[in-house]
């Protein structure tokens, strides 16, 4: 039996993302979430899953490109504005780590921010007795060069699971199906970072387990709906590449009322780009896909499970 853990990204980013995820949770779709810690409601967070799920599977949702960062302004000049807020986006980060110019100086930067975040969530986790067992970031920034072998380093000392995207096409049928439905921003991500992981030799998505993992989540980026999900499906049920578990990673919101931004410093907390994505409707509908009857029938009738990372089994 093939098995699906559903990964839910965002955790903390504000009140109607944490509902989302945690009721999604409680009732069973979602079975793994990240943890954004540098957002405001990430202690919100942390609380409301000692309360609801305990046993959810849990990541650390290392964020360089939206929010504020922990660390002051000071010591990472080049990665924050004068308020604190990161200024850059992923492809000018990525450009900061591969120009000779700036390599090192972000590295730096980026490795001491790192440090901080997992050194809160490590507090969160005692603090809230979190199952912290995964590792992943923000527009999959870890991939980018320098940042993986920091990742491998941490996950392999702390004995966690460290998502490594590299995400199937699938046959024609699902590129002739879905392409239309791709952001070309998507598109451009998996080049770049399917580009960084031939480089590094990365096979799996999951660093550190005894099984393969496959993974979802970068074509059909925040527009995960019921096609796209038949489509991810069909591709798992008919995978002959040797996958065991598969990662699907979905960005799910809800809230009552008019859909607006839901953060205790409005906008300012978001990059342009992640303030168009909390309007988007497109959160809500991948909430309601995992809450449908659909979604677990459509997964009973193709054979698959599913699980959290605690299906994923650590070498001795």
């Amino acid at each position: 039996m093939k098995k699906l853990i559903v990964n839910a990204d965002d955790l903390g980013l504000s009140p109607g993302v944490n509902r989302a995820i945690l009721r999604g949770a409680a009732q069973g779709g979602i079975t793994a979430a990240s943890l954004m810690v540098s957002m405001p409601f990430a202690e919100d967070a942390a609380a409301q899953i000692k309360a609801t799920c305990p046993d959810l599977s849990v990541a650390l949702h290392f964020c360089l490109t939206s929010g504020q960062a922990i660390l002051p302004q000071r010591m990472i000049p080049a990665l924050v504005d004068a308020r604190g807020y990161f200024k850059l986006g992923f492809l000018g980060l990525w450009r900061g780590l591969t120009s000779h110019k700036t390599r090192a100086e972000i590295l730096a930067q980026v490795t001491a921010e790192f440090d901080a975040q997992l050194h809160h969530m490590e507090r969160l986790a005692e603090k809230f007795s979190l199952r912290f067992d995964h590792l992943d970031s923000h527009q999959h920034i870890h991939v980018l060069p320098g940042l993986l072998e920091l990742f491998e380093r941490e996950a392999e000392q702390r004995r966690l699971i460290l998502r490594i995207p590299r995400e199937p096409f699938g046959d024609c049928r699902r590129v002739m199906r879905r392409f239309a439905s791709w952001f070309p921003g998507g598109l451009a991500r998996k080049a770049i970072l399917n580009h960084h992981l031939r480089r590094s030799r990365r096979d799996h998505s999951a660093f550190h387990t005894e099984q393969q993992v496959g993974y979802f989540g970068i074509l059909d980026t925040g527009q995960v709906g019921q096609a796209a999900f038949r489509e991810i499906v069909r591709v798992i049920r008919d995978d002959q590449s040797g996958y065991e578990i598969f990662e699907l990673n979905i960005h799910p919101a809800c809230c009552e009322g008019k859909y607006k931004i839901e953060s205790k410093d409005g906008e300012g907390s978001f990059s342009k780009g992640d303030a168009s994505f909390q309007r988007s409707p497109w959160r809500k509908r991948e909430w309601e896909l995992v809450n449908s009857p659909e979604f677990t029938k459509l997964l009973a009738e193709n054979g698959i499970a599913l699980v959290s990372f605690t299906a994923c089994k650590m070498p001795a």
